[in-house]
């Protein structure tokens, strides 16, 4: 198998020189000659993505969105106006606002920034406000027809602070009857040889948790602990659906940080097994 790969790999080769040998004149290459300005991110699908941690009514952030000239040559200023665009869902002086919608980018630059300050305080964490960003006119230069927008998906959530060692008290506790039922069911009730879950931080708001049986199938079915994550959304707590034991047997999660700092999670798998947990930090 390796001779094989290393027979094609000097055939590539082979045909790679032979092809490169039939230009005339591999020594003159033709370069951009153009003079355009473009928003770097202008080739995502989605546009970006910018989230904050709101931490008060007040706080303002703010997001970077880098615009580039695309030259051979960078001798001369290029002034870009940039704009709203009317199909945006955020609300200027609501959701954002712009120290100036004039950039330079001066002689010898190519990369630019055009900041939009976001009222993060303003905004609540369900809201979905999507700054549709439009070039509308260079000094000096073209406007890239292709790249000449940008969405910036602006989110905003709730600090989180769920990384911890909790202990495990079930309020109700079902081992199911592998059809979706249950078949043997207790309440307030602790599991003594599997009491203690982890949560560690993977990203903002969202945690993975060595065992999103909370104990049961290490400590009721013998089995190994079926590792999931779960997202803190203003203490609003959310299990996305790729979590799964080692059966591919899908976990349903949701929950919620309640103001003493406990948490409560209801969970559920299609064998039927599932309870109420309120875990306590250790």
């Amino acid at each position: 198998m390796k001779l094989n790969k290393l027979y094609t790999f000097l055939a590539v080769a082979v045909a790679s020189m032979t092809t490169t040998a039939c230009f005339d004149d591999p020594g003159t290459d033709t370069l951009f000659n153009g003079n355009v300005v473009e928003f770097n991110a202008g080739n995502l699908p989605n546009g970006l993505t910018s989230s904050f941690v709101r931490l008060s009514s007040t706080q303002t952030d703010v997001v970077q969105v880098q615009v580039n000239r695309v030259s051979s040559t960078s001798t001369e200023p290029i002034t870009v106006n940039i704009e709203a665009d009317p199909t945006s869902t955020a609300v200027a002086g609501v959701h954002y606002s712009f120290p100036s919608k004039t950039i330079v980018i001066n002689k010898g630059e190519f990369v630019v920034n055009f900041p939009v300050t976001v009222l993060t305080g303003n905004i609540a964490p369900s809201e979905t406000p999507n700054l549709v960003l439009k070039i509308t006119s260079a000094t000096g230069a073209n406007v890239s027809t292709n790249y000449n927008d940008l969405t910036v998906r602006i989110r905003v959530i709730c600090s989180s602070t769920l990384a911890a060692k909790y202990s495990v008290f079930w309020e109700k506790l079902q081992l199911g009857n592998g059809s979706g039922g249950p078949g043997q069911t207790a309440t307030n009730f602790v599991i003594a040889s599997a009491k203690e879950v982890v949560f560690t931080a993977s990203g903002t708001g969202s945690y993975t948790v060595d065992d999103i049986s909370f104990g049961m199938y290490p400590g009721l079915y013998s089995d190994s602990k079926p590792a999931g994550r779960i997202n803190d959304a203003c203490s609003k707590l959310t299990g996305p659906s790729s979590n799964a034991d080692r059966y591919n047997d899908p976990f349903t999660i949701n929950g919620v940080v309640n103001p003493n700092g406990t948490v409560k999670i209801t969970w559920s798998n299609t064998y039927g097994d599932g309870g109420t947990v309120v875990l306590t930090k250790i």
